[in-house]
């Protein structure tokens, strides 16, 4: 169903392209040449295990919907990509994680450079959702200027918190430092590529901070979770910082001290209502997704409502049935 309020869909559209092509320099510290579209995971052999005809689905964002987020089908040149680095940087910092050769998930420079590639597309996300945000407010007529000025404090604030673990990573390659925890396992293959960051702190709680001190946290725990096909399985990495330890070090445990059918709910809940930056092959799209764009909205305006992001719901995108299974459990708990 088409948005019933096209002005204001032009208007974020438009100043979503002007976001992102004003947010184009390396990340890489101390360079001021322009990014390339770098993959949040490396194409070949990764993303390309995924595909068999060069293409990807994703979720994606279109304002001139009703319910404006839903799956795109993209390129695979194109898709799972951020303006994250130049080309020189982008190929020496992550040579290490692109090589054909076996990724030792044991080297914890390995693993501290897909986080890497992780923080940064996500503070990218948000600097960008923070430019397109001050450009609607050129549009006070159509715009709420209080909600957007909230929002994009909100979003400074999630900036500040990623420069945090952004600025530990790059001292740990300087200096061959190690201030991150990383957990790893192998499961059975499952045709998608996810690369997010999870926040510990559930809504309620960081809102319960503010009310018992007056302030926001000092700053909210972060996961680092990837999931990914890698030499016929998948591969789970989870990882945080060594000051978050004693507060997500039992949370983070349970993926991988539980068996895969308990460890295949948790992932199903962070799939659908907690994780947005993953990418999946055509055959899981038709078997899984095609669909269901409705359901996965309404899960994503849900996620941000119930206050415990870290509970585990009762959907598993791993069963034959999850299909009905999902849209009986919106249906029931969501409308």
């Amino acid at each position: 169903m088409r948005t019933e309020n096209p002005e204001l869909a032009k208007i974020f559209t438009d100043c979503a392209k002007k976001a992102k092509e004003q947010t184009n320099l390396c990340m890489y510290p101390g360079c001021s040449e322009k990014a390339i579209n770098s993959h949040i995971m490396q194409k070949n052999g990764i993303l390309s295990s995924l595909s068999n005809d060069q293409h990807l689905w994703e979720s994606a964002v279109d304002h001139f919907n009703a319910e404006y987020i839903g799956f795109k089908r993209k390129g695979i040149n194109k898709i799972y990509t951020f303006l994250g680095f130049c080309n020189t940087h982008d190929t020496s910092v992550f040579q290490k994680i692109e090589s054909k050769d076996k990724i030792d998930f044991n080297d914890y420079e390995s693993c501290l450079l897909f986080a890497l590639r992780t923080a940064c597309n996500e503070y990218r996300i948000k600097e960008i959702v923070i430019k397109q945000q001050e450009c609607t407010l050129n549009h006070p007529d159509t715009v709420s200027n209080g909600m957007v000025e909230i929002s994009i404090e909100q979003s400074k604030i999630g900036l500040r918190d990623l420069s945090f673990l952004i600025n530990s990573m790059w001292n740990d390659l300087k200096n061959n430092t190690e201030t991150f925890v990383f957990e790893h396992r192998e499961i059975e293959l499952f045709e998608l590529c996810l690369n997010s960051i999870y926040t510990y702190d559930t809504s309620q709680e960081i809102q319960d901070h503010i009310i018992r001190y007056g302030k926001d946290m000092d700053r909210t725990s972060e996961i680092f979770i990837s999931l990914f096909p890698y030499r016929g399985k998948s591969v789970l990495l989870m990882g945080y910082h060594k000051e978050d330890q004693l507060k997500v070090k039992s949370f983070v445990n349970l993926f991988f001290k539980e068996n895969e059918k308990r460890l295949r709910r948790r992932l199903s809940s962070l799939i659908t209502f907690n994780c947005e930056t993953w990418v999946c092959s055509n055959n899981l799209y038709k078997s899984k997704f095609e669909g269901l764009d409705s359901e996965f909205f309404k899960t994503m305006l849900f996620s941000g409502q119930n206050g415990n992001e870290r509970k585990t719901f009762n959907v598993n995108i791993f069963a034959k049935g999850f299909k009905e299974e999902f849209k009986n459990f919106v249906k029931k708990n969501i409308g």
